[in-house]
């Protein structure tokens, strides 16, 4: 009797203490961005696409992905800042891992991650940021990733 007294104990601790930590998983929020030209305005004819997940955990803002058979060299990716009617502003350069052919490459979680301020949560909660992907010859981007409302 005083074993399964122990065993019942041992088991109502450990749900406790997993639903306890449940709240850092709730915590973090993350949401799949596709990469396309068509997502500019006006429209980028290109054959490149890429795909990047985005991940909110607190205040930290992780980015990964990899884009693939741009029309021109590549020549920065960057999370921007989306102004209705205008070009945005670049926010944060983005680092990518490129290909011999640097037509195409991997933004590495790792190096792609930032402190955001509460404005700059603001933005990504209302969803006024994206993922910009820019070669020589389409300098404005050729890639273009709209990250949706993200962020309590």
């Amino acid at each position: 009797m005083k074993r399964l007294f122990i065993y019942t104990f041992a088991l109502l601790l450990g749900i406790f203490w997993m639903l306890s930590n449940s709240t850092d998983v709730k915590a973090q929020q993350s949401q799949k961005i596709i990469l396309a030209g068509y997502k500019h305005n006006p429209p980028v004819s290109t054959t490149g696409s890429g795909m990047a997940t985005v991940t909110l955990h607190g205040d930290t803002l992780t980015v990964k992905g990899k884009f693939e058979d741009l029309s021109a060299n590549y020549s920065g990716a960057y999370l921007m800042v989306s102004i209705r009617g205008h070009d945005g502003n670049q926010l944060y350069r983005l680092k990518a891992e490129l290909n011999e052919e640097k037509t195409g490459g991997k933004l590495i979680c790792k190096e792609n991650h930032f402190v955001l301020s509460p404005a700059q949560k603001a933005l990504l909660k209302k969803g006024d940021l994206y993922i910009n992907i820019s070669t020589f010859d389409n300098q404005k981007g050729e890639l273009r990733g709209n990250i949706g409302p993200l962020g309590k």
